[in-house]
């Protein structure tokens, strides 16, 4: 585990590049080489080495990494920005190819959160994800391309995948990662509610749609604690959540927020997610939903998100295994231990959770 000056420095840099502020040098700096190389490698095993690449340009001169490492540094993050001009490009073929078949999706996460940052093209790229607001919908679509030669696989959480142009998108027939059924009805009237205030954005004059912003910061919270269930998270996901919060302040309804996470029962997960939101990202306490517990500890969620790195591929424990077969080491084990470890933060969702991955992947 990184700890101590590397991992202070890795914060300080990452709060400069997601809010454009200034450096806090304290004792943090200068690093060392070696130093420099491990908080590089961070940066990229939690995908967000684009915008602690914005934070490394406030440093002054002398205490930037050495010119090896600034030049990789350099070159990754025009690949990230390279990256995210092809992917918009796809994003709107999608958009005209789902248009063409009479479809109107709504993306979820990724290119859908870029603009919420300073730097758009610094956040680091995922996979296109896509809601179709019902069953038919979904199925339509799915037909759609299939008729049109697209290898759909089926994969767990009631989701399809395929490849467009080498770029994974994946579609939904869920906006939300809700796992306890006995309030699926529930969220379910809160889709249909919210799909009259879905908001937009425009990429290339063109225009896609996204979440309401209540659904959005639901959806965005809740995918981390989803993956925090199953295998791993990084930081590029908690940058997106504090983003939202400060982009869309004052456009959704900060009581009806806090009663739908009291709905879910993760009220007090999502208080640990806002801790480390302020403390560590530098996000505004003013801009949250509703006031912190500062009785609550986070440092154990902070260590399971710093170990496992983006999406649990970093973890070092079954890094090695996981290369060698291209699958997941030891996950019935890994669900159940933070199933152990969530549930006094998030009982019905670390209960819920489980039981509808492994079933999901027999009955879709």
């Amino acid at each position: 585990m990184i700890e101590g000056k590397i991992l202070y420095a890795f914060f300080e840099l990452l709060r400069s590049g997601l809010w454009n502020s200034p450096i806090n040098y304290s004792d943090n700096f200068p690093l060392s080489k070696q130093e420099w190389n491990t908080l590089y490698l961070l940066s990229i095993n939690h995908t967000v080495d684009g915008i602690v690449f914005d934070g490394i340009q406030k440093l002054d001169h002398e205490l930037q990494p050495p010119k090896d490492i600034l030049i990789n540094w350099l070159v990754r993050t025009e690949k990230i920005e390279q990256r995210n001009d092809w992917m918009n490009n796809i994003l709107l073929d999608q958009v005209d190819f789902f248009k063409s078949q009479g479809l109107t999706p709504i993306l979820l996460k990724g290119q859908g959160l870029a603009d919420f940052y300073i730097n758009a093209k610094r956040r680091s790229s995922g996979d296109i994800d896509w809601y179709f607001g019902d069953d038919a919908a979904y199925l339509s679509a799915k037909n759609s391309l299939q008729k049109n030669n697209f290898k759909i696989q089926e994969t767990p959480g009631f989701s399809a995948s395929f490849f467009w142009e080498n770029c994974e998108t994946e579609i939904h027939q869920r906006m939300f990662d809700i796992h306890n059924p006995l309030i699926r009805h529930y969220f379910k009237k809160i889709e249909e509610s919210e799909s009259e205030n879905k908001s937009s954005f425009v990429i290339n004059n063109k225009k896609v749609f996204r979440p309401s912003p209540i659904s959005n910061l639901v959806q965005i919270n809740l995918h981390i604690l989803k993956h925090l269930l199953s295998f791993g998270i990084g930081m590029r996901q908690l940058c997106d959540s504090a983003r939202a919060y400060v982009s869309l302040d004052k456009k959704y309804d900060k009581k009806l927020l806090h009663s739908l996470y009291r709905k879910i029962g993760v009220l007090k997960w999502i208080n640990l997610l806002h801790l480390i939101l302020v403390d560590k990202f530098g996000l505004p306490e003013e801009m949250l939903p509703f006031e912190l517990n500062r009785r609550a500890e986070y440092s154990w969620m902070l260590n399971d998100i710093l170990h496992a790195g983006n999406f649990g591929f970093h973890n070092e424990e079954y890094k090695l295994a996981e290369n060698k077969t291209g699958k997941r080491a030891e996950s019935k084990t890994r669900i159940f231990s933070n199933l152990l470890k969530y549930i006094k933060v998030a009982p019905q969702e670390a209960i819920s959770f489980p039981i509808v991955h492994f079933y999901s992947r027999f009955s879709s």
